[in-house]
């Protein structure tokens, strides 16, 4: 019931017959749609994370092959490959240590001599900004290979803005490399506004500059490749009293606005991509967090000059204050009825944005009906690759089986997305009575009936003999039904199947597509 990754023939480009999708540039598959979907979560590619407020000498290591292999039996084939810019921090409400390793810069033998001398916050040696780190640059391309290699593209993130304002202090600042105890260069950060929020002091930009090219160096001819700019970094907004508490916090602090960052960053890799004759890689610029007014959250995105973007959301109930994650909040838009992606870039629209710890087969199947990729913020994998048994209550995050119906829908999705001819389908609201189809009309349909109640389902389809495919979301089974004969255009009524769960049906003229 699932698909085996394919491995990447060529980098990818935004398809010039429908922007919804990437296509590759060069190799067989050229000019068909790539449509992308997977889990993610922190430590998939540092070590360090584990429960407890802090970890042990030897930070815990995720099987990365094992992860492969979880993801590639649900169907899977993108990566989101966080950059954790911490060496020492937590995560989940403080139920989690990040103490995340390795870091892109060397350590030094600094040990009590000296301007930088003595140990890190960690009680190891200081960074030095001027030395990277080989294990780290080795792993990254060992990862993206490993991963090209069975299939996956993966999106590259090459910072982190979340955690250095919103994850709990001090360590939010004080585990970062470039404060002031932790480097024996002198760099002294002392919140995000030093590292992310433009004028950047001129050695700080030079050293995240030199580590952006590094990392480009690094993997510039691999073509299963994807550029991040930042996770969440700060948009001008201020928190709430509430979240400043929550952090621990004794008022909401003030936090500047990245975007010109995140504008100076995708123009680094741009830059020095064409500089060198590398081949050109899609970035993506996600949503920022907090924002002065979050209906608009994501005209920064839609302004730079990033090929996809990942929203937050900007739901109209949410405009003075509250957020979806609330207790007895309503869901986002983004979760519950996704907009229609208008082509303008493409969407890879990520749970971690405006719905984090939730996930769940309709949502897979109204992202990729509407136009979107789905990502999922997998908080199920926090504990592990395997069921835990262990109720949220005792990890403070879902268990391993809440996630699992989201999981395979994604696989399924992208199982569908396979054998229609995507390119040429776009999403329509006014086609069908649940509002969710991708169509290429007189073609091909894709149709979701998501309420599972027996109502009939009702497509505006255009003359043909179609062939008919029903597909349960929740029992993952398929039933080919009698092949249905329009002899003039107009509104087709179908029943499904299955009337006690959401389904999919699949028209295709007969005689057309593979």
């Amino acid at each position: 019931m699932t698909s085996t990754p394919r491995p990447a023939t060529g980098p990818l480009v935004v398809s010039k017959t429908n922007p919804r999708y990437f296509t590759p540039a060069s190799g067989p598959d050229a000019g068909r749609a790539v449509y992308l979907t997977g889990s993610h979560i922190w430590n998939n590619f540092h070590d360090g994370m584990g429960p407890g407020p802090s970890g042990p000498a030897e930070p815990e290591r995720l099987d990365f092959a094992a992860y492969l292999r979880f993801l590639t039996e649900r169907g899977h084939n993108f990566i989101r490959l966080w950059r954790w810019e911490q060496f020492r921090s937590q995560a989940a409400g403080g139920n989690y240590h990040l103490d995340m390793s390795p870091q892109p810069w060397a350590r030094t033998g600094a040990d009590g001599s000296g301007p930088g001398s003595g140990p890190a916050k960690d009680g190891k040696p200081r960074f030095d900004l001027e030395h990277f780190d080989d294990a780290y640059f080795g792993r990254l391309r060992e990862r993206v290979v490993a991963a090209g290699e069975a299939g996956f593209y993966v999106g590259v993130m090459l910072f982190d803005g979340w955690a250095l304002h919103l994850s709990p202090p001090p360590d939010h600042i004080e585990g970062h490399p470039f404060h002031a105890a932790n480097n024996v260069n002198g760099v002294a950060a002392a919140s995000i506004n030093d590292l992310q929020v433009l004028p950047l002091d001129p050695r700080i930009a030079a050293y995240q500059e030199a580590y952006v090219r590094k990392v480009v160096d690094t993997l510039h001819d691999l073509p299963n490749v994807l550029w991040e700019v930042a996770n969440e970094s700060s948009g001008d907004g201020s928190v709430s009293k509430e979240i400043a508490d929550f952090l621990g916090m004794d008022e909401p602090p003030v936090w500047g606005d990245s975007t010109d960052w995140q504008y100076w960053v995708i123009d680094v890799v741009k830059r020095h991509e064409s500089e060198h004759g590398y081949a050109t890689h899609p970035i993506g610029m996600t949503m920022q967090f907090p924002v002065a007014d979050q209906t608009k959250v994501n005209e920064p995105l839609l302004r730079s000059r990033a090929e996809w973007v990942s929203p937050g959301y900007d739901d109209e109930i949410f405009a003075q204050g509250g957020h979806p994650m609330a207790p007895g909040s309503a869901p986002s838009r983004w979760f519950a009825d996704p907009p229609v992606a208008d082509g303008t870039r493409v969407v890879l629209s990520d749970t971690d944005h405006y719905a984090p710890g939730h996930g769940d087969a309709l949502w897979a199947w109204k992202s990729f009906l509407r136009g979107h990729h789905p990502l999922l913020m997998d908080y199920g994998l926090i504990a592990g690759l395997e069921p835990t048994g262990k109720a949220p209550a005792d990890t403070g995050v879902p268990p391993f089986e809440f996630y699992e119906a989201a999981r395979w829908a994604m696989g399924d999705t992208r199982r569908f997305a396979e054998r229609v001819e995507l390119v040429d389908m776009v999403p329509r609201q006014d086609i069908a009575s649940t509002g969710y189809a991708l169509v290429n009309p007189g073609s091909e349909y894709l149709v979701l009936e998501p309420h599972g109640d027996g109502r009939v389902l009702a497509i505006d389809v255009l003359p043909g003999s179609y062939r008919v495919e029903w597909f349960d979301v929740t029992a993952r089974e398929s039933v080919t039904a009698a092949p249905l004969v329009v002899e003039a255009a107009g509104v087709a009524e179908m029943e499904s199947p299955f009337p006690s769960h959401p389904a999919v049906v699949h028209l295709r003229r007969i005689g057309a597509g593979r």
